[in-house]
C-alpha cells in the first residue's frame, strides 16, 4: 500500500504544471456535492494520492549502509587479497599479490577523489537557490578528522 511518504516530491523530474493541470481538471463540484466533511477529505486525498503515484517518481529504498556500492566492492577486494597474501607461501605470488593490492588502494584513493569532486559540484550548482547547502559542506569539513597515514616503509605498515 502507498502513501505520500513513498513519493519523492524532490526529484528534479516532477512536472509541477502538469500535475495542477490534473487537479484543475477534476470535477470537484460534482464528488463535494451533498457529503460531509470527513468524506470530502478522505476523497481529496485519495485523489491526490492516485495523482501522484501516477506522476511523481517513488522515492529509491535507502540502503543499510552509507558506503558507496564501488567503493565497498574495493574495500571488499583489498580484505580478500591480503587475507590471500598472509595465506600464501610463494614469494613470486606474493608480490603479485601487493601489486593487485597497491592498485586496488589507488582505485580506492580515486573513487574518493571522485566523490568529492561530485559534491563539490553538487554544493556550487546549488548554492545559490539554497545557501544551507554550503554551510553544511563547510561545516561537514570543519569536522572531519585531520589524520594522514597509513605510511609504508620497507614492508611495514605505520598508522601512528
Amino acid at each position: 500500500e502507498t502513501d505520500f511518504w513513498q513519493v519523492n516530491f524532490h526529484n528534479d523530474n516532477v512536472s509541477w504544471s502538469t500535475i495542477n493541470k490534473e487537479i484543475n481538471d477534476i470535477p470537484w463540484h460534482i464528488l463535494f456535492n451533498e457529503k460531509n466533511t470527513e468524506t470530502c477529505i478522505n476523497i481529496l486525498l485519495s485523489c491526490l494520492l492516485m495523482l501522484c503515484i501516477k506522476l511523481i517518481p517513488r522515492k529509491k529504498p535507502r540502503s543499510k549502509s552509507k558506503i558507496p556500492r564501488e567503493r565497498k566492492k574495493l574495500l571488499n577486494r583489498m580484505k580478500m587479497l591480503k587475507r590471500e597474501k598472509h595465506r600464501t607461501y610463494s614469494k613470486i605470488k606474493e608480490k603479485m599479490l601487493e601489486k593487485k593490492i597497491h592498485e586496488t588502494e589507488s582505485m580506492l584513493i580515486h573513487h574518493r577523489k571522485e566523490e568529492r569532486r561530485t559534491k563539490e559540484k553538487k554544493v556550487i550548482e546549488n548554492m545559490k537557490n539554497n545557501q544551507k547547502v554550503l554551510f553544511d559542506y563547510i561545516n561537514k569539513q570543519k569536522d572531519r578528522d585531520a589524520k594522514i597515514g597509513p605510511f609504508k616503509i620497507q614492508n611495514e605498515y605505520i598508522y601512528d
